[in-house]
């Protein structure tokens, strides 16, 4: 067997092993790779990311560090080793903060490289100050114009970094500048659908976004948007889109007529924009953080409000401000649209304040706002799965076994996440809610199911959120396969007669719902 196959072999082996589960197994078999000569790069980096998820950040870093160190000291800096070290760094939190700055003086010292524009990625990543990093942004900027690299994807996310800086500190480029820094993010997103094969659709919609947040030439914007539907009559990229599961011809046309409403509400073009908002508004009653918390949403009920008022339809702007005002989240410019308002409908009857005002739309909002929970609900509960649960045994992290198919008779809800996923820790106090809620219901089970992580990262996680359910341990992702999860948080519910019913991906939760509802919906069968 050749060196180069073994090579191959050992860091394919510690990902086997990493990725069934198996993680002891995996870590004595990276053990080999310390002996390695010459250095088997990939292998070190499968098992760097198989230390910095087994141990806790402190207990990683001490074995971590010094194998980099000893590596760069041990064997000539090629690109490939200065690469190799900097992505070792990058495996604990804080990533690119982790970098020590001789290493990144090292991969300066090779311009036009991927190793180069690497470090200036770093030193991007790791700055506070937002000229700090326009500056190094701008850097980047220039290596890929004038290296040979091919390197759409920085090039391309690089112009999408420095709008964003833009976007909180405006005085970084001049609207002249910031109109040449969107047309170039548009070529060369698009040269990156290209090479992707992606939805052109995507380039085109997103510098039209950065054109509206940014309030730049949104002359410019239209004719974007005019190119865009230009390219989504081509029989390629109709066929692309519904190959790609990326939405129908319909919903691409929709998103380009929605968005030119947006401009001519920016440009108070106001019947135009209030007809095209009213003809392509979003699905607001798709789910409830979708109708009540969701901002793109509360905004959109702004604009039409505004939109409503600009052309004196006085009770739609009445009710689509009062939509904004009254949301989870209120927007904060609904109440002084109210007032106007409430200038215009009530000037022939001082009598009524505009405090009275406010509670008599407040009382028909809530009328509102029961219905369209209602219509979701029913939505919701009445797609159901209705098929055979997958049984499983887990045990959690003290060996205590819980079985599926023991649970008969009773509801099951199955939380499939893991420590590593934001939106799972940031669902916990809503599912704390929902235990709570059925705490006295003995036919209601709730398991958490860790999605694969080894039982370090998992006591981590229970000593930080402190989870009064039971967490399973699923290190070879048994359950995530049975049951076709994608993302998580993923809630899995299960029937007394142990058919799989409802699932809820999603972290958007309100007062514990929707899941209570479907809980309740399948304790009353």
């Amino acid at each position: 067997m050749s060196d180069d196959k073994h090579q191959q072999d050992l860091a394919t082996q510690i990902k086997n092993y990493h990725r069934s589960g198996e993680f002891d197994k995996a870590l004595e078999i990276s053990n080999r790779v310390l002996k390695s000569d010459p250095p088997d790069l990939e292998a070190y980096d499968a098992r760097w990311r198989l230390i910095a998820e087994m141990f806790s950040e402190v207990d990683a870093k001490k074995t971590i560090s010094p194998e980099i160190e000893t590596l760069l000291k041990a064997h000539p800096e090629t690109l490939e080793l200065l690469n190799a070290a900097y992505w070792g760094y990058m495996h604990f939190p804080g990533r690119a903060k982790n970098v020590p700055s001789s290493l990144i003086d090292k991969m300066l010292q090779h311009p036009r490289t991927t190793v180069y524009m690497t470090a200036l990625l770093g030193l991007a990543e790791r700055s506070e100050d937002a000229s700090q990093k326009w500056h190094y942004y701008r850097r980047l900027i220039d290596e890929c114009t004038t290296s040979d690299l091919r390197e759409l994807s920085w090039y391309c996310f690089t112009h999408k970094n420095m709008l964003g800086l833009v976007e909180v500190d405006r005085s970084l480029a001049s609207d002249d500048y910031l109109d040449e820094l969107i047309d170039r993010y548009l070529k060369s997103h698009l040269s990156y659908c290209q090479e992707t094969q992606q939805w052109f659709g995507q380039a085109y919609t997103e510098s039209v976004k950065w054109r509206l947040k940014l309030n730049n030439r949104l002359d410019k914007a239209l004719e974007t948007l005019e190119r865009a539907e230009i390219r989504l009559g081509e029989k390629e990229e109709q066929e692309w889109l519904i190959e790609n599961n990326e939405g129908t011809v319909e919903f691409g046309h929709k998103r380009i007529s929605r968005l030119r409403a947006e401009i001519y509400y920016h440009q108070e073009r106001w019947s135009e924009a209030y007809d095209g908002l009213n003809a392509y508004a979003p699905d607001f009653l798709e789910s409830l953080s979708k109708r009540f918390s969701d901002e793109s949403t509360i905004n959109y009920f702004y604009i039409l409000g505004r939109s409503a008022e600009g052309i004196g339809n006085w009770e739609k702007a009445k009710d689509y401000y009062t939509d904004a005002h009254f949301a989870l989240t209120p927007h904060s410019d609904a109440q002084a649209g109210l007032k106007r308002v409430y200038q215009q409908i009530e000037r022939s009857n001082p009598t009524i304040t505009f405090e009275a005002f406010l509670k008599e739309t407040e009382a028909a909002y809530k009328i509102r706002e029961e219905a369209d929970r209602e219509h979701i609900r029913q939505k919701l509960l009445s797609n159901r799965i209705n098929e055979k649960a997958a049984d499983f045994r887990l045990q959690t992290l003290d060996g205590e076994s819980y079985t599926l198919s023991d649970m008969s008779g009773k509801v099951v809800m199955l939380d499939v996440g893991a420590s590593w996923c934001g939106p799972c820790n940031m669902a916990v106090p809503q599912l704390k809610r929902i235990y709570e809620h059925f705490s006295k219901t003995k036919d209601f089970i709730f398991w958490g199911v860790n999605d694969g992580e080894t039982p370090q990262k998992v006591q981590e996680s229970l000593d930080e959120h402190q989870p009064p359910w039971p967490v399973l341990l699923d290190p070879t992702r048994e359950v995530a396969k049975a049951y076709k999860v994608e993302y998580i948080p993923d809630f899995i519910l299960i029937d007394k007669k142990g058919y799989w019913q409802y699932r809820y991906d999603s972290a958007d939760l309100i007062d514990g719902q929707p899941l209570i509802w479907m809980i309740e919906s399948l304790l009353s069968d």
